[in-house]
Formats: C-alpha cells, sequence, structure tokens
C-alpha cells in the first residue's frame, strides 16, 4: 500500500475503507511511533494507558487521554519527534509495517542492500516546516522526513494539480506570490508548480521581490497559475497591474492560502482581474497547517469545501470542549463541527496526537458531487488561532465586552460584504473593554458602516485607515487582533 490513495483510489473506495486504512495505520502509529516520541511516552505512563489497548481515535476519547494544546507543544517541540532505539529500529519498523498489512514492502526490505539507507530515509529529518504564525507571532515548527518530503508531499502535489487543473490551458505558467520563507505556503506551492506547471517562475513575494518586479514579470511572461494570500493579491499585485496598464492572460487560475477568504474577497479579486484582461477567472481556496504535514486540502472548484485528499498521511476530526485550564485539554468529546483535532498517520518525523490546531470547522461533510471524490469535505474555517487560544476555546471567536459576548469575526465578515471596504481588521482592546473596527475604504462608506452595526448591542468604533498602517510590518494581515 502507498503512503497515499490515488484520485481513482479516493472516488472509487468507500467512507467506511478509508476508515479501515486509517485505523490501519492510526495503530501501527500509536502501538510502534508513539512509544518513540518522548511526549507521547511519558504521557501514556501519566495517564496508565498501555498503547496497545488503543486502535482507534474512538479509543483515544474512551482511554481517557487528552488533547494537547499548541502551547504545550511550543514548550520543546522536540519531544514530539519520534527518536528511535538504533538498536531496535530494524525489528520495530518491521512490526509497524507488519501491522499495516504491509507484507510486500516487508519483503523488499529484507531483500534490500541498502536496508540501512532505506530505514533513514524513512526516519530521519530532512525539512524543517512551519505555520506562517503571522497572527501570534510564533510559527508552528514541524520536521518532515526525506520519506514524507519525497515520496507522499510530491505525489499530494501532483495529485492536487491534477484534481483543481482539470480544465488547464495549453501552456501553464505558475507564479508563486507566497512570501518566500521557511513555512508551508511558499515550499508547497513551488513544489506543486514544478510538478504541475511547463514553467514555474520561482518567484516570491513579501519583499524577496518587489511587487513592481514582480507585476513587471508577470506582464512578460503571462502565468496563469497565480497562488499567492488573496489579501497581496487584491491590494498590491493586481491594483499594480491596474495602475501600470499591464496584462494578464484570458485564463487564469488564482489560488488563496494561508488565509481566511470570504465568498465577496473571492468575487473582488475576480473583478480586479477581469481589469488586467482575465475573461475566465477561477479563484480557488486552498487549506493547510504545518501540523496537518503532507495533508493540504484544496477545493475542487470555487465553493466546493476543502477536500482531505490526503486521508493517509492525518486523520483530523472535529470536538467539543468543556474548560480549559491546563496545557492539556481533558474534558472534549467528538461533534460533528467544531474545533479540529489531528492526529498524524504519515510515519516518523514530528508526531501530533490529539492535537487541537485551533482552527475552527462549521461543516463536515463526506463526498464531493463535483469531481466525485469520497472524501471528508471542510467548509466554514475559521483559521484565527491566536485569538481562539486566548479566548480559551470558547465555542466560538468571541469575547465579552461591556458584559456582552461579541463575536469578532462576524463584524469583520460583514464589514467585508461591503463593495467600498478594500480590507478590514477588528481589534479587541481589553484594556478599555472596545473594540475597534479599522477599514480601508473611502470616507463615503462611513456612514453605511455606522449603519450597518447601529442595530448591535456592542457597537465597534469605525476608524479609516490605509493599508500599510493595517498590515505594518507583518507579511500578512491579523484579521483579528488583541491589544
Amino acid at each position: 500500500m502507498r503512503e497515499y490513495l490515488t484520485l481513482e483510489q479516493l472516488k472509487k473506495f468507500s467512507k467506511e475503507k478509508m476508515e479501515r486504512l486509517q485505523n490501519l495505520r492510526f495503530k501501527a502509529t500509536v502501538h510502534y511511533m508513539l512509544p518513540m516520541v518522548p511526549f507521547y511516552a511519558n504521557l501514556f505512563m501519566q495517564y496508565g494507558v498501555d498503547p496497545f489497548s488503543i486502535s482507534t481515535v474512538e479509543d483515544w476519547q474512551a482511554k481517557g487521554l487528552p488533547l494537547i494544546r499548541k502551547a504545550t507543544y511550543m514548550k520543546n517541540p522536540l519531544d514530539f519527534v519520534v527518536t528511535p532505539d538504533k538498536s531496535k529500529i530494524f525489528s520495530t519498523h518491521m512490526a509497524y509495517l507488519k501491522n499495516q498489512h504491509k507484507l510486500g514492502t516487508m519483503a523488499s526490505l529484507l531483500a534490500a542492500h541498502n536496508k540501512k539507507e532505506q530505514i533513514m530515509h524513512y526516519y530521519s529529518p530532512k525539512m524543517l516546516i512551519f505555520s506562517g504564525g503571522t497572527e501570534s507571532g510564533n510559527p508552528t515548527p514541524m520536521l518532515l522526513t526525506a520519506a514524507q518530503k519525497f515520496d507522499t508531499l510530491m505525489s499530494v502535489l501532483k495529485l492536487i494539480g491534477d484534481l483543481i487543473l482539470k480544465e488547464k490551458p495549453e501552456r501553464t505558467v505558475g507564479m508563486n506570490l507566497f512570501p518566500y520563507a521557511p513555512h508551508l505556503g511558499w515550499h508547497a506551492v513551488h513544489h506543486a508548480l514544478d510538478i504541475n506547471a511547463d514553467l514555474n517562475l520561482c518567484t516570491a513575494a513579501g519583499g524577496a521581490v518587489p511587487t513592481e518586479r514582480l507585476v513587471a514579470l508577470a506582464d512578460k511572461a503571462k502565468p496563469n497559475i497565480i497562488c499567492g494570500m488573496n489579501e497581496y493579491l487584491r491590494n498590491r499585485f493586481l491594483p499594480m497591474m491596474i495602475e501600470k496598464k499591464l496584462k494578464l492572460p484570458e485564463k487564469v487560475i488564482f489560488v488563496n492560502g494561508a488565509q481566511k477568504m470570504l465568498e465577496n474577497e473571492r468575487e473582488k479579486l475576480a473583478e480586479l482581474a477581469r481589469k488586467v484582461g482575465v475573461q475566465e477567472c477561477i479563484v480557488l481556496d486552498l487549506y493547510g497547517a504545518s501540523e496537518f504535514k503532507e495533508a493540504l486540502m484544496p477545493e475542487c472548484k470555487p465553493g466546493s469545501g476543502f477536500h482531505h485528499v490526503a486521508p493517509l498521511s492525518t486523520i483530523v476530526r472535529t470536538v467539543s470542549v468543556g474548560d480549559v485550564t491546563k496545557d492539556v485539554i481533558d474534558d472534549w468529546r467528538f461533534a460533528d463541527n467544531g474545533y479540529a483535532v489531528s492526529w498524524n498517520t504519515d510515519g516518523a518525523g514530528t508526531l501530533l496526537h490529539g492535537y487541537v490546531v485551533g482552527d475552527k470547522f462549521d461543516e463536515v461533510s463526506n463526498g464531493c458531487s463535483h469531481c466525485g471524490l469520497n472524501v471528508q469535505i471542510i467548509k466554514g474555517v475559521n483559521r484565527i488561532r491566536e485569538v481562539e487560544a486566548q479566548l480559551k476555546l470558547t465555542g466560538m471567536v468571541e469575547e465579552k465586552v461591556k458584559g456582552t459576548r461579541v463575536n469578532l469575526v462576524a463584524i469583520r465578515d460583514k464589514a467585508m460584504s461591503f463593495k467600498e471596504v478594500k480590507e478590514a481588521q477588528v481589534v479587541l482592546k481589553r484594556k478599555q473593554n472596545v473594540i475597534e473596527l479599522r477599514v480601508v475604504a473611502d470616507k463615503k462608506v462611513l456612514a453605511k458602516l455606522k449603519e450597518a452595526f447601529a442595530g448591535a448591542e456592542i457597537q465597534p468604533k469605525i476608524i479609516l485607515t490605509s493599508l500599510d498602517k493595517l498590515i505594518g510590518d507583518k507579511l500578512k494581515l491579523e484579521q483579528i487582533k488583541l491589544e
């Protein structure tokens, strides 16, 4: 069995079959990998749980094991890396493969003359990746092994390319407008364009290459696959192309990542693209987190929801939680929607089991009516991790202001629904107990915004500002901010 499923398998396999495959990998991981992870070896001992008594994620809860918070992980990320006993590594690995019914892989390894190199390929960390971390200023690091980077990640990126480029132009030119940094966004897009595009321009934004040079290159090279954060595309890249009267091809696929994109933001991006000659504009969203490792989740068409196309890499479930008073969360239960929790099942490297990603999913279903993939479909992702962490996972991104709970995300969403608003940021000033809504817009919209929030029990203080002041020295906009 491969470390990933093909598009054909993702269409053909039933939900029950995929869950059986996930459980095989989960069971093998818990039995043979987690005991080699210092944090989990100690956790099993502390909670009096034999890892061999666990076969499914449901057992994780049934045995009383807790969920792990980001703050706990960040105290010492190296405690979450598989650290095998070299004297037992071969026998342990063989038992791990046998537990997954990988008899062919076992036979090949036994017959191989380079057993040591194959084991090193599977267990040795090769690449350090980060989440963007701009909400908290504290990126989350994850170690990928050589096998995960070269075998699984590349295969998943090829699969994603086949999914979203079904009707691609005859010749494809890719442009990467993510900030260049050791975070997952830039590297994943770079490799994806290498694999799926005829020409990869090998670019980056965020100061690595000035926007003025990027738009000039776009005018010359005519990229028709453009990947980046929608905020940068809407507020920097496309406006400068319009200002300089430059042109893009008639058909362009834009792929957003690393930050939440509202439907009206998708529409605004398409409207700007039309002003630079794009007649057929497809704006797709992609969801990922370094904690999911290779499990990047694309849309197959605008608004279709995020497709969990790498179910063998990470199991993702939603939960509700009770009071959070410690580094771990003991009071939790599975729910149809709620906070995302992950269990990595992709081998070695960094392993996070029962890890609260911090994002919240409004809707989780199975199977896509558009592309036919029989996978988890996730909609309504709230990506504001730092706010949720500081508000102790209350169940919504909300906070008490003058005794009333206020949904901070809903305030920004309402502001962004106005066509005249280019960008918006909600700031909770905790000491003053007030909310500021900072918007980039013409003064003419001020009256409309005040009217929109006139009926609210807690009315935000609306402040007109510039995009430069809103972003400051960050690589991307902090949509919700605590001060």
